[in-house]
This record gives C-alpha cells, structure tokens and sequence, in this order.
C-alpha cells in the first residue's frame, strides 16, 4: 500500500511515497531534471563512502537493505537527498514495488552476504541473498522498460587460486571459486552478464573488488579484526598480552575503501557495458606484514598465537590484482596502506563502533 501527493518547489515537481512493507519510510522524486541513484545495502560499511563519493553526481538517492540506512541528521557529509527503505532484497514483491516507485537511473548493487566462514555454515542463505537477491533486482529492472546503468559489486574471491604465471591476476582469467560465496558472487556474474546481453537498456559493469578497508569496518575483516585484537590485548597485563591469528604467510592486494568507492563512480561514469574491472592497488601484501604494521602503530610488544580454527578448508596462498584495465579509465589510488592502516586503528582506538 502506498500514498502519493505532489507539491510544487522552485517550478519541479516532486512526488512523496510512503511504504507500508517497511518503517515508514519519505523520499523526494523529481519528475523531470534529475538523476536518480539506488543503493542497496547502503546501511553497510561502503555505502556510507559511496554515497558520499556521489552526492554531486546524483539529485536524488535511495538506500535499501534489512537495516535502515545512514542517519544524514547525523552526517553532514550524506547527500541530503539520501532517503532509505527497509527492503529484503531476497523479497522480490519489495524489490519491485522500491524499483517501479523510484525508478532508478543508476543502481549500485552492494548487498551481500560477504562472510566466508558464514557461507560455508549456511550456503543456501547466502545463495538466497547473493544470486536470488541479484535476479530480484535484474527482473524488477528489466519489466521498468527504461535504460539503467547497474554497477554489480562481484569479489575478487571469485579468481580462487591462481597459477604464479598469472599474478597479478587480470579481468581475463576464468574464475574458478573455491567456496560457496565466491560461488555465489560468481553465478550472479553469469547473471548480470546474461541479462545485459538479452536486455540492451540494462547497461551492466562489473567490479570485482580486492581487500579494501577503512575506518568503520566490521571487524570480522583482516585488517580491522587484528586492530580490534590489539587493542583488547593493550587492556591485560603485558605478560598476558597476545592475539590470535590464522594464516599469516598468505599475501593479498589491499585498498583503502575510499580509493575503492572512488573506483565505482568512475565505473558508473566511463565503465564499458558488459565489461569486467578489477578494482585493487597491484600491489601484493603478506599479511604478516599488515599485522607487523599494526603493532608497531600500538607502539607495544604483542604476543601472537597461531589458531588453526581461524584457517579456511581452502585458502587462496597470493592473490593480487592487475589494475591496468581500471587505469585506463583515469583512476589510481590516492590513499597508502599504511595511512589506512592508522586510521582503522584509531578509529577503533577512538570510536569502537563497527557497521555491518
């Protein structure tokens, strides 16, 4: 069920919807003049970045997710256009009823379940929220019968491992997942890719991102997690300091999320229709390293603790990535690793608030 009324501001109109599936919920549309921006999964640890990447981009926004999206009362820094809808993407009666009222110009799928360990325990529910989710948003778009950019958020998990001849890694390698959410991430590639292919109004690029991180994020992460540890430890006796890590001989391609959020925008701007873009530094990092780095931002000795439950049933031992194609399009990282790394640090130290 929903109400709509008009009014008038500086000569555009703008049309009020109210949903009844959710909290209620006000967004502002324009009807002529704009450009309209989706979300999904804004409430998440990158869409408050990327929707303050785009707020000059975009006249009106919308966030979906099962959570209520980022309090721009509180966040001087959101566009505030930005109104969000309690949505399951999983549910495609609120997909499509979200879709056909805002009638989205640009969407940016974010949404996932992005856990590893998770999807191993309970693969259907992250097929349902990673393919079934992605299909949702695919048909509601396609029976909108307009033309819409749609910026897929893949993973560069999907690579799996990777012969050395072929470090970094490019765009042209066939995937091959080693669990069940580089599997998921990967069907709803064939996905995207198909629907582009049948339906030409839906203009699809995809991003397959490498490690990113920032303040903010869940500490379920790599790079969070060991500073959250750190930072616990700090609290003990020294003799009873330590952390527990899993394996630390594997090396990575890290990004400070900003450079990333950076990386969508210019996708949804220049990115070619149909096209794959690595989004990654080219840079490999042992992750040994990453947690040297942390420690000595503590300025403390830290004990560390191999914990063979913290491995996964198959690991991915290097993984970096060629940037060249993203490049091309004008784009290079702004932030150095270890300037991230103090900034997830103090934010934890400071802060101690995770978003999802």
């Amino acid at each position: 069920m929903k109400f709509i009324f008009h009014t008038q501001k500086d000569k555009e109109f703008y049309s009020i919807v109210f949903y009844s599936f959710s909290k209620t919920t006000v967004f502002l549309r324009k009807s002529k003049n704009s450009m309209k921006c989706l979300i999904t999964g804004a409430a998440g640890f990158v869409g408050g970045y990327l929707l303050e990447e785009l707020k000059e981009s975009y006249t009106d926004f919308l966030g979906i997710g099962i959570q209520p999206g980022p309090d721009i009362g509180k966040d001087s820094k959101l566009p505030r256009s930005y109104r969000s809808v309690v949505c399951d993407i999983r549910n495609m009666d609120q997909v499509r009823s979200v879709i056909h009222e805002f009638s989205p110009d640009t969407v940016f799928h974010l949404a996932a379940q992005p856990f590893v360990p998770k999807a191993v325990e309970n693969p259907g529910e992250t097929l349902e929220i990673n393919v079934q989710g992605t299909l949702n948003l695919l048909e509601s778009l396609r029976s909108l019968k307009k033309r819409v950019r749609f910026i897929y958020i893949s993973s560069s998990d999907v690579y799996g491992n990777v012969s050395e001849s072929s470090l970094p890694v490019p765009e042209s390698v066939v995937p091959a997942p080693l669990n069940p959410y580089s599997s998921s991430k990967f069907c709803a590639e064939i996905y995207c890719l198909q629907y582009h292919r049948w339906i030409p109004e839906l203009e699809i690029v995809i991003a397959r991102p490498f490690n990113h991180t920032g303040p903010k994020q869940n500490p379920n992460f790599v790079i969070p997690n060991f500073c959250f540890q750190v930072l616990e430890a700090l609290k003990l006796p020294e003799s009873e300091r330590k952390i527990l890590v899993g394996d630390l001989s594997s090396t990575r391609d890290f990004l400070d999320v900003r450079d990333v959020v950076r990386a969508y925008r210019i996708l949804s701007e220049k990115g070619k229709p149909g096209e794959t873009y690595n989004i990654c530094s080219g840079k490999e990092v042992v992750i040994r390293d990453v947690l040297d780095k942390i420690i000595s931002v503590s300025g403390r000795k830290i004990q560390v603790e191999v914990d063979s439950s913290r491995f996964r049933p198959v690991e991915m031992k290097r993984l970096f990535g060629n940037k060249d194609k993203l490049q091309g399009l004008g784009w290079a990282p702004n932030f150095d690793l270890s300037d991230t790394i103090r900034d997830v640090y103090h934010w934890y130290q400071t802060a101690g608030n995770v978003a999802s």
